[in-house]
């Protein structure tokens, strides 16, 4: 199995995927082989050969112009070396041989390595009741192969649908070839796959569980915790109402004002989400006299005697990036986790990244689970 830490120090893009379709060959009187595509290592071996044979006749023959337009995937990337498709043991980075759901892989790990570099994708797993459909799956096994219809080859050899939902795709390619990528999915799989949209109270919410994981709480809390982010960069975006001359406001908080900024409200009924935000928009009243009116719950002030309500702007200003040492994540779907894969014992600031970052892999892969990533105006939307 991969290690995790594959996942780390690498910019992605998200995308949300539907279930994954196939049928299972089964001859009669055999074993029936596991109908999850993480536990069926022939099943991953067909399809690494399948990407490996459509790339390489897509770059021959239809892609070869569109590669040519964009310098990462130029000829001076070699010939297609090999093609290997593993699942992933865990989303733990700080113990990346264990397995988050008894020996469930966490989700499979795609790399293309050709003569000068190599690109990866991820598919990762829903977390715990997401995987609760491997036993829904086991239960109708038995109507499959009764259903199952006689294959070409042999009239003891049926086919069984079957199905694995790995509902968070991460890509490491050029955009031709993940547009290739994503082709080969949509027809082997029958797949759906969009970009995944993160909100502002989701980038928050991934915010606040990052900090949350990091150090545990006590009288250096502040100072381990300014250690690991450091700066903070935020990215503030406005619709055309709002401000027409201005799309996009940036803003660096120093680290000695991190602290101040992530524990600005001092509630402990709210979530860790509209906590930041309420810090952001207290932030911004203080040192910017900005009331942006960010969707907070209603009745929470954002550090004016009368502070704004949830519908003061509507949803006409929204956080779009957020940025630290730690990761790099944005409303459009491109995350990056930033820490040393190898943690030592003595090492407790990069145990605490590792920790730090783990959180918020999860909460991106929970905005997949949701179902609410799929933005049906956006033109980066492929279905095939």
């Amino acid at each position: 199995m991969a290690s995790p830490h594959h996942l780390l120090n690498t910019s992605w893009t998200s995308h949300r995927l539907s279930p994954l379709h196939y049928e299972i060959e089964h001859e009669a009187g055999s074993v029936l082989e596991p109908t999850s595509l993480l536990a069926n290592k022939a099943a991953l071996d067909t399809y690494a050969a399948r990407l490996r044979d459509h790339l390489t006749n897509s770059l021959a023959v239809a892609g070869a112009p569109a590669l040519q337009d964009d310098p990462a995937t130029s000829p001076t990337l070699g010939a297609l070396q090999a093609c290997t498709w593993e699942t992933l043991s865990s989303l733990s980075f700080l113990d990346a041989n264990a397995q988050d759901q008894g020996d469930k892989p966490a989700g499979l790990l795609i790399t293309l390595t050709y003569e000068n570099a190599t690109y990866k994708a991820a598919l990762l797993a829903a977390p715990g009741p997401g995987r609760a459909q491997d036993q829904q799956q086991k239960q109708k096994e038995q109507k499959k192969r009764k259903r199952g219809r006689p294959s070409l080859k042999s009239s003891t050899i049926t086919t069984i649908p079957a199905s694995t939902h790995l509902p968070l795709l991460l890509t490491r390619f050029p955009k031709p070839l993940r547009e290739t990528f994503i082709s080969f999915l949509s027809s082997n799989f029958d797949t759906y796959v969009s970009t995944l949209r993160i909100p502002s109270p989701a980038l928050c919410g991934a915010l606040g569980r990052y900090v949350e994981s990091l150090t545990p709480a006590g009288e250096n809390a502040d100072a381990d915790l300014e250690d690991i982010v450091r700066e903070m960069h935020l990215t503030l975006s406005f619709a055309p109402p709002i401000a027409p001359s201005l799309k996009a406001l940036n803003i660096s908080i120093p680290r000695d004002r991190i602290g101040a900024f992530l524990h600005g409200s001092t509630s402990s009924s709210i979530t860790p989400g509209s906590s930041v935000l309420s810090g952001l928009s207290a932030y911004l009243s203080k040192h910017l006299a900005m009331e942006l009116g960010l969707s907070l719950p209603a009745g929470e002030a954002t550090g004016s005697a009368t502070g704004p309500s949830s519908t003061l702007v509507g949803g006409y200003v929204r956080l779009t990036r957020v940025a630290c040492a730690g990761f790099v994540v944005t409303g459009e779907g491109r995350l990056k986790i930033v820490a040393k894969g190898e943690s030592g014992e003595g090492d407790e600031r990069n145990r605490g990244a590792l920790r730090g970052g783990e959180a918020l892999l999860r909460a991106v892969l929970e905005r997949a689970v949701m179902g609410i990533g799929f933005d049906k105006e956006t033109q980066d939307e492929v279905h095939i």
